[in-house]
């Protein structure tokens, strides 16, 4: 049997400088030095940081190609153009496509979201999708979480007269793909001021400038404190930072959590065994994301996103529960891949500087999960791989 030793080596903060111990002098001593290691050594920074303020320069409309975005949609709200909000299949893409369904379905336009299974169409835009799409007579494609490096799919969906706006997170490449509008802070000569949004934070965005715009054209009432619940959620399951504008998003989503209105959250929490007026940071990235990933990591992701759109008590509590069934599935595959990617890994080299598995029957949504946990275990890089026909 291969044992192996774990050691943690603490790396202790800088004591806070003269300079810092005075400008935070308002603040407890543990909370002055807790401040000053996270980088807020000025009582404006402090102060900020912990009433979650939003930072200066944050308004929507900075954002790079969010106005021709918004013309676009506007003008198939016009026409009543069939739009599709084509998303990932992680809880970060799922309550984005959630909340921009939300939003486009109160301007009483034709709106559906589409999600592609992990295991037969893979990550992001795929062109069997698009022409699957352009042949249902979709007019407009708007991507959340995805497609920022999808340069062949953008080019595919222009030639079939297929309009797409990407908004996306990720880092994009050398060459950004060609679509009516991207959105993604991340591109160049964009200077809006926080890069660290998640993809459910800049579909926010775009719902805000469009409701700012079109908002005298809704069908149905919608305040965007509506739309936070699935912000706070996808923000944190994606482990994006909780700090500048993450941070007053997550904190006001919180707080609308904790009053929930959305059936399908509230359905999920119960079944987790939480209670939505304590719902905190720590919960939703440890027991509402993994439900919400766990359909896409197994089988389809739509699961998760009928959850976070319907208001049918019965059906959202069926669906809490085929998550909760499928995330201790999905634990349970987690702990033997691992195991089984440790022997593969450490058969021939017990002191391998980096751990490598793969194998046929390892689950592709999965196997980052078990190498994350050998790298914590051996504090040395793993790759796990699913192997695929030769």
């Amino acid at each position: 049997m291969l044992m192996a030793q774990r050691y943690k080596r603490w790396q202790i903060g800088s004591r806070l400088s003269l300079e810092a111990e005075r400008a935070l002098q308002n603040y407890p001593p543990l909370l002055r030095q807790i401040l000053f290691n996270r980088g807020f050594v000025t009582n404006e920074l402090a102060y900020q940081y912990i009433a979650a303020a939003l930072p200066d320069g944050t308004q929507g409309k900075r954002l790079a190609g969010i106005a021709q975005a918004v013309e676009r949609i506007s003008w198939a709200l016009r026409r009543g153009e069939q739009i599709i909000v084509y998303g990932d299949y992680d809880a970060d893409g799922v309550t984005a496509s959630a909340l921009l369904v939300q939003t486009l379905g109160r301007f009483g336009v034709q709106v559906r979201g589409y999600i592609p299974n992990r295991f037969d169409e893979g990550y992001g835009l795929n062109k069997d999708a698009l022409h699957q799409l352009k042949d249902e007579e979709a007019g407009l494609v708007i991507t959340v979480d995805c497609g920022v490096r999808s340069i062949e799919e953008a080019e595919y969906a222009r030639s079939i007269g297929l309009d797409l706006i990407i908004t996306d997170h990720h880092h994009p490449g050398a060459e950004l793909p060609d679509c009516v509008a991207l959105v993604n802070p991340k591109q160049p000569k964009d200077d809006y001021p926080d890069k660290d949004l998640a993809g459910v934070g800049l579909a926010f965005k775009l719902a805000s400038a469009l409701l700012e715009d079109c908002g005298q054209h809704l069908t149905e009432q919608l305040e965007l404190s509506e739309l936070l619940d699935l912000v706070a959620v996808g923000t944190v399951a994606d482990l994006t930072p909780l700090k500048g504008e993450n941070r007053a998003l997550v904190r006001a989503g919180l707080q609308s959590i904790r009053n929930p209105r959305r059936q399908g959250l509230l359905s999920l929490i119960g079944t987790a065994g939480l209670r939505p007026d304590r719902i905190t940071a720590s919960q939703i990235a440890f027991a509402i994301g993994p439900r919400l990933n766990a359909a896409g990591r197994l089988d389809s992701a739509l699961a998760a996103f009928q959850l976070l759109t319907t208001q049918d008590v019965v059906e959202a509590g069926q669906i809490a529960q085929q998550l909760e069934i499928q995330n201790r599935e999905r634990q349970q595959i987690t702990r033997e891949i691992q195991a089984a990617a440790e022997r593969i890994a450490l058969e021939k080299d017990t002191d391998a500087l980096l751990l490598f598995a793969a194998h046929e029957e390892f689950n592709a949504g999965v196997v980052g999960l078990a190498a994350s946990r050998l790298c914590d275990h051996y504090h040395r890089p793993a790759i796990v791989a699913s192997k695929g026909p030769t």
